[in-house]
């Protein structure tokens, strides 16, 4: 069902984010705690496609998810909600 998912963190209705770097791309992936999976995020960067996702975590407060591109020049992005929708 999943390509080699790691970097797993948890929102605060129990879904798992996971950071997942397959043949089929890097994703953030949703699974929610009846067992669904879902797409979240694919990199589709020109030109980084192949750079991973990782370390994906939520602040404190539970209004931002962070996630980093893991590559030589590596970035973070700050994802606001609403998480409402969707499992998170």
């Amino acid at each position: 069902m999943l390509d080699l998912p790691d970097n797993i963190t948890t929102s605060r209705t129990g879904t798992l984010v996971l950071c997942e770097d397959g043949d089929q791309g890097n994703f953030l992936r949703g699974l929610t705690t009846d067992g669904r999976i879902f797409d979240f995020a694919k990199n589709n960067i020109a030109g980084r496609t192949d750079d991973e996702f990782a370390g994906a975590t939520f602040s404190p407060d539970h209004r931002t998810l962070y996630v980093n591109i893991q590559a030589s020049t590596g970035m973070t992005f700050a994802i606001w909600g609403p998480w409402g929708r969707g499992g998170f």
